[in-house]
């Protein structure tokens, strides 16, 4: 029977390994042999690091964003939901008509009426702390409840769609107004929205007001594949400039805020339309999107920092019920949860007073401890796929248009897309399964010449 040794010596002879066969080599001297045994052992630990390293690195890759497609189509990708607010809640007539025709003969519960109603059309953000001054110099409108519930007084005070809007126009077509905008709630009251999922829907709605409800209840919003001016949602407001409270000084408009059709609308990112202005504002939309790699499937949500299942659930039962891959809404269900929370109480249009914006900030340099504000208490990680649309928005003089049957106090609003391409990005690990297999290929060859015959 061949011995163990004489194994080996066939083994390190016949090696594809080079250099192990000048390990046993007979001509060999002991210092030969002894230096061939040091430099393979250097090398084979050189390589059994190196692969560790690469295959740590497969393990916990970072992600990469680069560019896919830079001319990707728009008719893949839904048009902005869009919202319009009113900066006034309740028009004056109808709350003199419902409520204040009243009490004409009790002048002083009157008066305790107008204050209450007028703190209720003041609602505004960012200034909701101020009203507190207001019901502290005009008497009675802390004492004061409303008969009615006030999410309906506020639904029965608005301003409908006929009162804001005078034309609608889409692709350059014209719409009634009532069958393309739907009752919208936001941080700041009841709105109305073109193309928005999480808008109230009614039993009467056209059949063609989108979002589009397919036959398994999913929504469909619209989409555009042209860009340019006419191209898109176009708008005549009326100003209502005269249904102020004759004691509200402020300027008079609207708030707009273009979002995805998936998210509630924010108004902390909102545009303001003044009606006083003698301008058309134009708001131009550009597009990005960004797709998640199937590479990032061996991640876990904590390590990717983002979600890939497209859908989330709100979970607040005063929160209107929504599906969505945007963390915006992760965020206004957050703020609506610590305002229950410090409150007890939610605002009318949630069925609560939403001040607090702050989240949690880390403890890095610039943020000291007099800087740092009361925060919530938020989770919301982001989306590895979504769609982001930028905007911005140009005012021009409006005596150019041909709408000369309109009372000269109305305001022309436009969206449409900036160009007829959006930029496509993927995201993606940024170390591979091919990477990986590539540099083990690698590492095997530099094995295998580790031990090339070389004159001794």
């Amino acid at each position: 029977m061949k011995s163990v040794k004489t194994f080996w010596s066939e083994y390190c002879e016949k090696s594809s390994l080079h250099g192990l066969r000048y390990v046993v080599h007979k001509n060999a001297t002991p210092c030969e042999r002894l230096l061939w045994a040091v430099l393979m052992a250097v090398a084979s630990v050189t390589i059994l690091t190196h692969l560790y390293a690469s295959w740590k690195s497969f393990s916990y890759s970072s992600m990469q964003i680069v560019v896919d497609n830079p001319r990707y189509p728009l008719s893949k990708i839904d048009f902005p939901a869009v919202t319009f607010c009113s900066m006034n809640k309740i028009l004056y007539s109808k709350a003199k008509k419902l409520i204040l025709s009243k009490y004409e003969n009790e002048p002083e519960l009157k008066k305790k009426y107008e204050n209450s109603l007028y703190i209720m059309a003041m609602l505004q953000y960012p200034y909701y702390k101020d009203l507190t001054i207001f019901a502290e110099t005009n008497p009675g409108t802390t004492e004061l409840s409303v008969d009615n519930n006030i999410t309906d007084l506020m639904l029965k005070l608005m301003p409908t769609v006929d009162d804001m809007f005078d034309a609608c126009y889409w692709r350059g077509s014209k719409f009634n107004c009532t069958d393309i905008l739907r009752l919208q709630r936001t941080e700041e009251g009841f709105c109305y929205s073109f193309n928005s999922k999480t808008s109230e829907r009614m039993t009467n709605d056209s059949d063609y007001n989108p979002p589009i409800a397919k036959p398994n209840g999913s929504l469909m919003p619209l989409r555009n594949n042209v860009a340019g001016k006419m191209t898109g949602l176009e708008l005549i407001m009326k100003s209502l400039v005269t249904e102020y409270f004759p004691k509200d000084k402020r300027s008079k408009g609207y708030n707009i805020m273009v979002h995805t059709p998936e998210d509630f609308p924010d108004i902390s990112s909102s545009y303001k339309v003044y009606s006083e202005l003698n301008q058309s504002s134009r708001i131009s939309v550009s597009v990005s999107h960004i797709r998640a790699d199937e590479s990032l499937n061996r991640l876990e949500e904590k390590d990717r920092k983002c979600f890939l299942y497209e859908e989330r659930t709100t979970r607040t039962k005063n929160f209107p019920t929504s599906r969505s891959n945007a963390e915006d809404n992760c965020y206004s269900e957050c703020r609506l949860r610590n305002t229950y929370k410090m409150c007890n109480c939610t605002p009318y249009y949630f069925d609560m007073e939403v001040l607090q914006r702050n989240v949690q900030i880390s403890e890095e340099f610039g943020y000291l401890k007099w800087n740092a504000q009361d925060f919530m208490n938020c989770s919301c990680p982001y989306p590895c796929s979504f769609v982001g649309y930028t905007t911005e928005i140009r005012n021009y003089a409006k005596d150019f248009l041909p709408y000369t049957e309109l009372p000269h106090a109305y305001t022309h609003i436009e969206i449409h897309y900036k160009e007829r391409f959006a930029i496509s990005y993927l995201r993606s690990k940024k170390y591979t399964t091919q990477d990986l297999l590539g540099k083990h290929k690698t590492f095997y060859d530099l094995k295998v010449s580790a031990g090339m015959p070389c004159s001794l």
